[in-house]
C-alpha cells in the first residue's frame, strides 16, 4: 500500500491532542446528568445507558475523524503486472494465382476471397510483424519482401486483385523456393532479423503440376520453416476462366467443348503441411480464412519475456464511504 499524500498523517496528532477534550466533556455531562436526575432508580438507568451511549458515539467520532484523515492522505492499492512481450514473426504469404483460382465457388473468386482477407488480416497484425507476399502459378514472382508497412503490402493486393494476366500451370515448389529467397535476402540485409519467428502460409486450391515440389520441401524443412497450408474451394468445384472477352469469362473445355471442373486436392497440402510440422486448414466458402490466419498466427506466436509494470489503484473513496457510514450510526445514538 502506498499512499499519495502521506503529510496529513500529522492531522492524527491533533486527533490524539483532542482526546482530553472528549474525555473532560464526558465526564462534565456525567456530572450534569446526576445533578439533573430524579429518583436513585431513573438517575441508575439513564446513568448507565447514556455513558454506553456517550462512550459509542465518541468512539464513532473519532473514527470518522481517523477515517477522513486517511482519506486525505489519498491511500492506493499497489499491484504488480506482468504483460508478456511477443515476439517479432515474419510472415510469407504465398499465393497461388493460376487460373483455378479465379473460379467462382467462392465469392468473389477463390482469388479475390484470399486477397480481402489478407488485406483485412494485414491491417490488424501487430505493428512489428513483417508480412511478405509470393504469387505462384505456373512460374512464381516475389510480389513483396518482408514489410511492417500494411500500405505496402495493400498496394500489391490491390495490384494482384486487377491484374488480368492468365499464367496457366500451378508450381507450388516454385513459390516455395521464392519464399525461402525473401527469407534468405532479408537475412543477408539485416542478420539481427535471423532471430525472428518465420512462418509460410501458402494458399492454394491444391493442385500442382510442377516438379521442383519435393525438392523444395526439403529446402525449406532444412531452415526449419513451418509451411501452414490454408485449402480453398467448395467441394463440387467450378469451372476455370482462362479469359475474357468483353468482360465475360471464357471458361477452360475440353476437346467436345465441355467445361471442365477444378476439383480440389487435399492429399497435397495435407503432405505440404504435415512434411514441415505445419497444419492444414479448409476454406469451403472462403469465410474460414479470417479464422485460420488467426489460428496460424496463435499457434506461431512466441513469447520473449514479460514487462513487469505497476498500477496504483486508489480507494479512498471506500474510506470515505465508511467515514459517512459510521457518522449516520453516530447520529443515531
Amino acid at each position: 500500500m502506498k499512499f499519495l499524500y502521506p503529510d496529513y498523517f500529522k492531522l492524527f496528532f491533533l486527533l490524539l491532542a483532542l482526546l482530553p477534550c472528549w474525555l473532560y466533556f464526558l465526564h462534565t455531562k456525567r456530572r450534569t446528568r446526576k445533578i439533573l436526575g430524579v429518583g436513585r432508580a431513573l438517575t441508575r438507568i439513564s446513568h448507565l445507558a447514556s455513558m454506553r451511549k456517550d462512550f459509542l458515539r465518541c468512539v464513532l467520532l473519532n473514527l470518522v475523524m481517523a477515517a477522513v484523515i486517511l482519506a486525505l492522505a489519498h491511500p492506493q492499492r499497489i499491484q504488480e503486472q506482468k504483460t508478456p512481450q511477443p515476439g517479432i514473426m515474419d510472415l510469407v504469404f504465398l499465393l497461388d494465382t493460376s487460373p483455378s483460382m479465379r473460379a467462382g465457388d467462392v465469392q468473389p473468386s477463390r482469388l479475390l476471397r484470399a486477397l480481402e482477407v489478407m488485406g483485412s488480416f494485414v491491417r490488424t497484425k501487430l505493428a512489428q510483424d513483417r508480412i511478405g507476399l509470393v504469387s505462384f502459378a505456373g512460374n512464381s514472382m516475389i510480389v513483396s519482401y518482408l514489410t511492417e508497412d500494411a500500405n505496402n503490402i495493400h498496394y500489391y493486393t490491390d495490384y494482384l486483385k486487377d491484374d488480368a494476366t492468365i499464367n496457366h500451370g500451378t508450381n507450388i515448389g516454385r513459390g516455395l523456393r521464392n519464399g525461402l529467397t525473401v527469407i534468405k535476402k532479408e537475412t543477408e540485409i539485416v542478420p539481427e532479423t535471423a532471430r525472428h519467428k518465420k512462418v509460410f502460409i501458402l494458399l492454394s486450391d491444391g493442385e500442382d503440376n510442377g516438379n521442383e515440389l519435393k525438392d523444395a520441401l526439403a529446402e525449406v524443412k532444412a531452415q526449419g520453416i513451418k509451411v501452414h497450408t490454408i485449402g480453398v474451394g467448395s467441394r463440387d468445384g467450378a469451372p476455370i476462366p482462362i479469359g475474357y472477352e468483353k468482360d465475360r469469362p471464357i471458361y477452360l473445355e475440353d476437346d467436345k467443348g465441355n467445361r471442365i471442373t477444378s476439383r480440389f486436392d487435399e492429399h497435397t497440402l495435407q503432405w505440404i503441411a504435415e512434411s514441415t510440422g505445419g497444419k492444414f486448414y479448409r476454406s469451403f466458402s472462403g469465410l474460414e480464412l479470417e479464422k485460420s490466419f488467426a489460428e496460424i498466427v496463435l499457434s506461431e506466436r512466441e513469447i520473449t519475456g514479460f514487462r513487469k509494470s505497476i498500477e496504483y489503484q486508489d480507494f479512498h473513496h471506500l474510506v470515505l464511504m465508511a467515514a459517512a457510514g459510521m457518522f449516520l450510526v453516530a447520529l443515531l445514538l
